[in-house]
This record gives structure tokens, sequence and C-alpha cells, in this order.
């Protein structure tokens, strides 16, 4: 039986698949992880892929029938515009990191509500925030993501892991959950610590879902604060 669904998704990842079609990877409001196909991607002036970006947000309707392998989108809209997010080069290199990170741990076909409403908050707060005030974002993000996937530090300091962080990784991991956006993004930071810091925290996190994670897009931000 076919149906039709309303939902909202976050965009990580997009596949070509054929002459004219995406595979587009996402977290979904109702199903967590999921991938839809994208009809029409390059030939029809109706199938907009720019709407595609990393850590785009959409209102989707998806369609699924009893024949197909894989729900495929019938409508789609932006649910925040992100125009700096897609203009300035420093936020659309957090953004691609931020999407890998997701496309390679998130995996589970179950929606996580905790984790969607805090992934919306986050991709909200870095389109809004000043061009030259997010050189801490990604180490923000990194420390949230690891406290709503439920192993990171407790506001004690309390948490399993913390021996396979360097002791001054620690603090910062510590200072990064307890204080607010503004403060966290105002610290003061060499880029040579915020990549010892993002390194430690993929091996930290590797160990938690126990996977060998290789977040190639990792080297972008290296370079853009070497």
């Amino acid at each position: 039986m076919s149906a039709a669904q309303s939902s909202r998704i976050i965009v990580l990842h997009l596949t070509k698949y054929g002459e004219s079609s995406l595979v587009v990877h996402a977290i979904d409001s109702v199903g967590g992880r999921c991938s839809y196909m994208l009809r029409g991607a390059g030939r029809s002036k109706r199938v907009s892929t720019g709407s595609f970006h990393n850590l785009a947000v959409l209102d989707v309707v998806s369609w699924s029938g009893p024949r197909s392998s894989m729900a495929y989108l019938k409508e789609y809209e932006p649910c925040m515009q992100l125009s700096s997010l897609r203009s300035d080069m420093v936020k659309s290199s957090i953004a691609l990191f931020i999407s890998e990170l997701l496309y390679r741990t998130v995996v589970e076909q179950n929606y996580d509500p905790a984790l969607f409403g805090w992934l919306c908050d986050a991709v909200e707060k870095l389109d809004a925030a000043e061009p030259g005030a997010v050189a801490n974002f990604h180490l923000w993000f990194l420390a949230g993501f690891c406290s709503v996937m439920g192993f990171g530090p407790s506001r004690n300091g309390d948490f399993d892991g913390a021996s396979l962080l360097r002791k001054d990784n620690l603090q910062l991991l510590l200072e990064l959950v307890s204080r607010d956006f503004a403060h966290a993004m105002a610290i003061p930071l060499t880029g040579r610590r915020r990549n010892e810091f993002c390194e430690q925290m993929i091996r930290y996190i590797s160990y938690h879902l126990g996977m060998d994670l290789n977040i190639r897009s990792l080297d972008v931000l290296h370079t853009l604060y070497a």
C-alpha cells in the first residue's frame, strides 16, 4: 500500500544514483537515520539540488510504495534559510565536518527527539553566529554531541572514558559543556589546541561507539586553523 508522510529532515550527504537521481542521506524527525530518493536531479527545473546542502533543514513529504525499496521525496522546502551557512567558507567547512561526523555515527533508524532537537538548534546557532566568532564551534559541537548521545561528562566531571583524554583536553571538554554558547565561542585557543582536541574527541567517540572513525573533512578544519 502506498503512503505519504510529512516530516522534517537534516541533510547529511548526497549520493548519485543513475543518470538523474540522488540519494539523500538524512536524519528524519520521524524515522531517525534514513535515505530518500530525489528524482530528476539535474534534469528538471523543479528539482533544486541547492536546497540539499550540508546540514540543510527541510520540511518534506515523502512517498513510499509497495514495490519501491526506498521512499522518494515528493515535496520539500527549507524550514531555515541558513544563508550564511552556504555563503561563508568557514561555516560551510564546519557544516561539512559535522555532516560527515553524523553520517558516520548516527546509524540507528530510530527517532531520538533529544538528538534531533539539539541538532536543529546547533545548526541554527552556527548560521546565526558572527562569521568571525565560530572558531570554537566544532569543539562545542563535539562536546555537546557526546552529552546528548549519553556518554558525555556531567557537570561535576564524572564520565566513562575520561582516561582517554589528555588532562588539558579533559579540562577544555568540561569547560565547553559547562559554559553557555557565547562564552564557549570566546574561549581563547590556538589552532594547534583546537586540532589536538578534535583528534582526541574523535578517538573518544570511536571508543564509545565501538567503531574506527576516519573523519576525512577534519583535515579541512586543520588547514583553516593551522
